[in-house]
């Protein structure tokens, strides 16, 4: 995808990641077929602020309008978790989601983790299509949400084979 920038989320950025978050975790909620809850659907712009102060959040910009966002937490020294991916439905299949992955990644191979790791539904048969196509695999599933939840990782490292999972299971 041609002119779009990736760059760091900053408190501009707010008002457009509330959004495009919102509208991006409902049609996730209405590809679920359960009725799950989802903390996307729930956050507030205090939350995305506290994101964007703790954590590595990214945002996609043609324009000056935002496209996509997506965050990123350190849960170790070697497991980096991805979360809040979200691009707006008229930018999908443009590429978007794939500059700001590899934005993400390599922003997790800089600060030397070991693995990606993410959560999503695993009967969501598009996504799951589509992290595969990035290199993720299913670790493990779980239904502690109220649906099939897949944890998915993509090894960044040799010490992701050995690096503990544990915090990853717990998000």
């Amino acid at each position: 995808m041609s002119n779009v920038n990736i760059l760091r989320a900053s408190p501009e950025h707010i008002g457009a990641i509330y959004e495009i978050t919102k509208r991006a975790f409902s049609i996730y909620k209405d590809n679920l077929h359960a009725d799950a809850y989802l903390g996307a659907l729930t956050e507030t712009e205090a939350d995305i602020a506290a994101d964007i102060k703790d954590n590595a959040v990214f945002v996609a910009e043609k324009n000056q309008k935002i496209l996509g966002c997506v965050r990123i937490s350190a849960l170790s020294k070697d497991v980096a978790y991805l979360y809040r991916f979200a691009v707006d439905d008229a930018e999908r299949n443009n590429g978007v989601g794939a500059e700001l992955l590899r934005a993400v990644i390599d922003y997790c191979n800089q600060h030397n983790f070991a693995l990606i790791a993410l959560h999503t539904n695993a009967k969501y048969y598009k996504l799951a299509r589509y992290y595969y196509g990035m290199n993720f695999y299913v670790h493990s599933t779980d239904n502690s949400r109220g649906y099939i939840r897949a944890l998915f990782i993509k090894e960044l490292s040799e010490a992701a084979e050995s690096a503990d999972l544990e915090c990853a299971f717990k998000k």
